[in-house]
């Protein structure tokens, strides 16, 4: 699982996970279902460099960005973040630096 492959490093003290999911409102309105699309090559060029820029900011261990695209319904899960460190103060802070880009 990607829990495992995440803990799987000794050396880091802190595993900080984070799943986003569809909400079934928005802004008061009801939502039915969710389509997110992306640009092939581009996507995975964003978001390698969004992890590169939290590896600058703090010390990192292994670091996972998953992003479903498509079509979606409410409660199913669309991102999934999880970030590693020796402590948590900066595997928590690049978790949210990394969900707060997406």
């Amino acid at each position: 699982t990607e829990y495992d492959w995440l803990a799987g490093r000794d050396e880091d003290g802190a595993v900080v996970t984070f799943t986003g999911k569809v909400r079934n409102h928005n802004l008061g309105d009801s939502v039915k279902a969710l389509t997110l699309e992306h640009y092939p090559g581009m996507t995975e060029k964003s978001l390698a460099a969004i992890v590169e820029e939290a590896r600058g900011r703090w010390p990192l261990g292994r670091v996972t960005v998953i992003h479903r695209i498509g079509e979606m319904w409410p409660g199913e899960e669309i991102v999934f973040v999880g970030v590693t460190s020796a402590h948590r103060g900066s595997a928590f802070a690049a978790g949210e630096f990394i969900m707060d880009y997406l």
